[in-house]
């Protein structure tokens, strides 16, 4: 007790001192060695919570809430998303539809503020997030609740994430000590409380949807699922294990939520965003995979080849309307292909995983969420957050060093990542993983 105790007084400092240090991009060098000791502090916990009993899991509890509230209380710096959530809300608490328009359209000017719509990132696109998200971040908004106070209720939702990750461990029969590789993760506490990303909604749904699967609660656990779903499109990969592991009732469960929280949005127009097109054809930030993937099919460009092979086509099968030809013109240019090219990998890998014998639906969501994070054009620091719970859970050291490791994108600044900065990143956990993989197969 004593150790966490004297751990937790040290880690709220550090929070403490980054919450009042203003900007963290122009304090990146405090940003980082902070991190990295509320790292080793994590650690040090993590044993002591080991060696103790439930009042010391307790303390450990408490203690990830105050990290939580102090992070929160601090304007958000290194990321701008959060005041996307804001405006979001605000736009359906003015009774208007949130996947309509763009910010920057004048049939949204009236909501404009001097404080929340200029830190909107790309005004010009609508909104990218799911009914789900979209509902709470309504109700946050209904509730007259700022930038803060967004951030305030989301760092409470990832204690949520916590005690979910609590129930999934108990669920499998593992120790209970692994949610401080969680819940004192300064990952998690940074880029939640911190910057107030909307990640834990649809985490938390998952955690309770493998709860569901371990404990044969099947349908419980397609609604959550589909909440997942909803609050973010990620978990859509799990669908194949899920429905693998399920009978009807479960998935009907599962594809009701959908509807259900699709419906307010596609009875009044637009049933999703269509800003989620632009950020599958635009966004490509501290790629791993997908990097090499795209030099290749550029370097070999068969877009020639194949926009003459389309176009005799269309010549000779077309119609008067021609939206699935241009379509299929533009799908062939190299970045597409390769964003093209990626997707059918991650969807192939996860249904791979799902055909894996003897492999728990904890496990293969871990292998599911990695696979896609490292074939995924985008892989922002937050991003991480998807793994780190099940990393937690199965004490994966390879994910616990890239979260670890990972905030070090910020480095780049507005541009994108480096290659030395993705490979001082990368490797460390690539290294750890092929160890884990080694000692499996000898055993």
């Amino acid at each position: 007790m004593r150790v966490v105790v004297g751990a937790a007084v040290a880690a709220a400092t550090l929070y403490g001192a980054l919450a009042g240090a203003g900007d963290l991009r122009q304090h990146l060098a405090l940003y980082l060695i902070a991190h990295a000791l509320l790292t080793a502090l994590m650690l040090v916990a993590w044993r002591a919570v080991a060696a103790g009993g439930p009042a010391v899991l307790r303390a450990m509890l408490v203690a990830a809430v105050v990290f939580r509230l102090i992070a929160a209380v601090a304007p958000p710096t290194l990321s701008d998303d959060v005041f996307r959530y804001v405006w979001d809300g605000r736009v359906q608490a003015a009774g208007h539809h949130p996947y309509k328009f763009p910010p920057s359209d004048p049939m949204r000017a009236e909501l404009r503020d001097a404080v929340v719509y200029p830190r909107i990132n790309h005004p010009e696109i609508p909104t990218i997030y799911p009914p789900l998200a979209q509902l709470v971040f309504a109700a946050l908004a209904a509730a007259k609740l700022s930038v803060t106070g967004f951030k305030i209720a989301l760092g409470l939702l990832d204690v949520g994430v916590v005690l979910a990750l609590v129930g999934l461990l108990d669920a499998l029969g593992m120790p209970r000590h692994r949610a401080v590789l969680y819940a004192w993760n300064p990952l998690a506490v940074f880029e939640v409380a911190g910057s107030g990303h909307v990640e834990p909604l649809g985490m938390a749904l998952v955690l309770l949807a493998l709860i569901g699967l371990t404990r044969d609660r099947k349908t419980a656990a397609g609604a959550a699922l589909g909440g997942a779903i909803q609050a973010k499109l990620l978990p859509l990969l799990l669908v194949p294990g899920f429905v693998r592991r399920a009978k009807a009732p479960a998935i009907v469960a599962m594809l009701a939520v959908i509807a259900l929280t699709t419906a307010p949005y596609a009875l009044r127009g637009p049933w999703f965003g269509a800003g989620v097109v632009a950020y599958a054809h635009r966004w490509e930030h501290g790629a791993v995979l997908f990097a090499g993937v795209r030099r290749f099919v550029t370097w070999v460009d068969l877009a020639p080849h194949a926009k003459g092979a389309i176009a005799w086509a269309q010549a000779r099968w077309g119609s008067a309307d021609t939206a699935w030809w241009d379509a299929a013109q533009r799908l062939v240019w190299p970045q597409e292909t390769a964003r093209l090219a990626v997707a059918v990998a991650a969807f192939g890998w996860a249904i791979a995983q799902s055909f894996r014998p003897r492999i728990d639906a904890a496990h293969e969501a871990r292998l599911v969420f990695g696979g896609a994070l490292l074939l995924a054009p985008t892989l922002h620091p937050w991003y991480v957050l998807w793994v780190l719970p099940l990393a937690a859970c199965h004490a994966a050291g390879g994910w616990l060093i890239f979260g670890a490791l990972v905030p070090l994108q910020y480095l780049a600044g507005a541009g994108d990542v480096p290659w030395p900065i993705r490979l001082a990143i990368l490797l460390p956990a690539l290294a750890w993983m092929t160890k884990d993989a080694l000692l499996r197969f000898r055993r």
